[in-house]
């Protein structure tokens, strides 16, 4: 099946930077971005897991491993963007002008090119750790140390460099944790823990903090350039409140706000908890094409094209991740649950304690 799924996106790539237009590879980058920010999510979910030893990880450890390896594909469905940066992105065309400096010498067609293979690349390389049997503490420290700044630079890269005034600022790292909070979603959706899952009020907490954060970083950001009135600032929010209000204001908010409320009673059941999920998989869609659309400098999709495109890039990716089946973690408990530590009493412990203080231990 992954075979399949690289052959299916490999014709895809071709066609599209053979035959597509703008309005096709507007179309191509919502999808890449959707899904890039599953694939990079699952790897920071999978990191925090191991860093925190929590055993809400271990229901939902073959989805997110297999999400995590998926990056080969991501890099590959990233070339359409790669070969239409002088469409996608208006600082691309320019040779000079008024926006010189550090900017302008960031910006450039074969820069963004190599920061973006190398941003692929790092994140491969981890999620390909990561994703091997065992506990992975050390690595899964130096792989939140790495995915922050890549991550940020990323969404900066990608998303907000389209708006030629705009600056780097939270919305990079904001873009990082919905894409924490939507892995862990889709991973709950797809591993389907047990009822009874010692796990089960750890990702019932997870979901939530995720959420708030989410929430929080939306509301500083917003607050921060009211209050300082900053002009560019300012216009990158009206362009989103006028014509494109509804997708924030009536669409990502208030699925936000209501997985937030749903989630914040504890001992949920599984309807409830399911629907956390799915509401958090929907304002990260709808945050992204909010974010992204308004900004396209030459052609804007109809809605319909943008979900077709990451529809059947999904379906690929989908493909990928069943094609990758995920090793067995250490230790499986009496329910069926897989658990990747097994539990270790009092007794236990002090056990291990004394054979470690032995002699030529």
């Amino acid at each position: 099946m992954k075979l399949l799924a690289a052959l299916a996106v490999a014709l895809a790539v071709a066609l599209a930077i053979g035959f597509g237009g703008p309005v096709l590879a507007e179309a191509w980058l919502a999808g890449f971005l959707l899904w890039t920010l599953l694939g990079v999510g699952a790897i920071g979910v999978l990191a925090l897991g191991h860093l925190l030893r929590e055993e809400w990880l271990a229901p939902i450890r073959p989805p997110l491993e297999a999400a995590a390896r998926s990056l080969p594909l991501l890099a590959l469905m990233a070339l359409p963007v790669l070969w239409s940066v002088e469409t996608l992105y208006p600082w691309a065309p320019e040779t000079g002008g008024p926006d010189e400096g550090l900017r302008a010498a960031i910006l450039q067609p074969m820069g963004f090119r190599l920061r973006a293979a190398g941003y692929l690349l790092v994140w491969a390389v981890l999620g390909w750790r990561l994703a091997r049997p065992g506990r992975h503490q050390g690595l899964s420290a130096l792989t939140l140390t790495l995915l922050l700044p890549t991550m940020t630079l990323a969404g900066f890269d990608w998303v907000l460099s389209r708006d030629t005034a705009w600056y780097p600022s939270l919305q990079g790292f904001s873009l990082w944790v919905q894409g924490l909070a939507a892995a862990l979603a889709a991973a709950i959706l797809a591993g389907r823990p047990h009822p009874d899952s010692d796990g089960l009020p750890g990702l019932e907490r997870a979901l939530l903090t995720l959420g708030l954060a989410v929430l929080w970083l939306w509301f500083s950001q917003f607050i921060v350039v009211w209050m300082a009135d900053l002009p560019e600032e300012s216009a990158w929010y009206l362009r989103r409140l006028g014509d494109w209000g509804w997708v924030q204001l009536g669409l990502a908010l208030p699925a936000l706000l209501l997985a937030i409320a749903l989630a914040a009673p504890p001992d949920h059941g599984r309807w409830r908890m399911v629907a956390v999920c799915w509401l958090l998989l929907v304002q990260f869609g709808a945050h992204l094409w909010w974010v992204l659309r308004p900004d396209a400098p030459v052609a804007r999709p109809s809605p319909w094209l943008d979900l077709m495109v990451a529809a059947g890039l999904g379906a690929a990716w989908l493909l990928w991740c069943l094609g990758d089946r995920s090793r067995m973690p250490a230790a499986e408990d009496p329910r069926g649950v897989l658990r990747t530590w097994p539990k270790v009493d009092a007794a236990d412990a002090g056990r291990i304690g004394k054979s470690a203080d032995a002699p030529g231990a």
